[in-house]
Parts: C-alpha cells; structure tokens; sequence
C-alpha cells in the first residue's frame, strides 16, 4: 500500500516532537520543517497526502505553505492559537484547529481527513 505522507511545520520544537511522535505512532510517514521557507522546499520535492501548519511561523504565514499544499492537492490543517484572526476564507479553504489542543484531538482530525495510515485514502 501507498504510505500517507504528512508534513508537518511548526517552530516550537516542544510541540513538533510531540505531534510528530503522535503521527508516527499511528502509522504516518512525517516530515517536519519550522519555518514557511523550509516547509516550501519540503512541497517543492516530495508529494504530501497531508499538510499541517502553525498559523504564525518565524518568517510569515502558514497559510502560505496550507495555500500551495493545497493547490497540490493536498488536505491541509492550520492551527493557532489566534484562530479569530484567520481570515473567513480560510476557513473554507483550510481545516482549522484551536491551540493548544490534545495530540489525540489532533490525530481525530487527521485520521478524518486521511483514514488510517496505509489504509483507504479518502482522496
């Protein structure tokens, strides 16, 4: 079966190894970046069947990488703990979720997003 791949950028190293083991621990193949610039070399080289991104990175948006991931053809998550000022398109664009949430809650949403890793895609 074809891995599901995850990319997951975020500048906080605490939160990264922590949302990373809980992918990992399900099954996702992940690649992690930390900044909008290295989470665009990360699109320009490898197909991701999900892209997940902090809203406010060291140098800009995470609706940048969410943006181009998802003109790819990827499913993308973004999540802040600025939710309320994410702009209204967004919201229709992009999964969103509220910082600080739980790993598990985290892992719910990417599993409806994706299904079980190695499993039927929902693409």
């Amino acid at each position: 079966m074809a891995e599901t791949r995850i990319l997951l950028v975020e500048d906080d190293e605490d939160v990264l190894a922590i949302l990373d083991l809980a992918l990992c621990a399900e099954g996702y193949v992940v690649d992690t970046a930390g900044t909008v610039g290295q989470g665009m070399t990360r699109l320009a080289g490898m197909r991701y069947s999900l892209v997940a991104t902090d809203w406010r990175l060291p140098d800009g948006q995470g609706a940048l990488i969410a943006d181009h991931a998802a003109d790819l053809g990827a499913k993308t998550i973004i999540y802040t703990g600025y939710l309320f000022s994410i702009p209204v398109e967004m919201a229709r664009r992009h999964e969103l979720l509220m910082k600080p949430m739980r790993p598990s809650e985290f892992i719910s949403v990417v599993k409806r997003l994706l299904g079980e890793a190695g499993g039927a895609s929902s693409d």
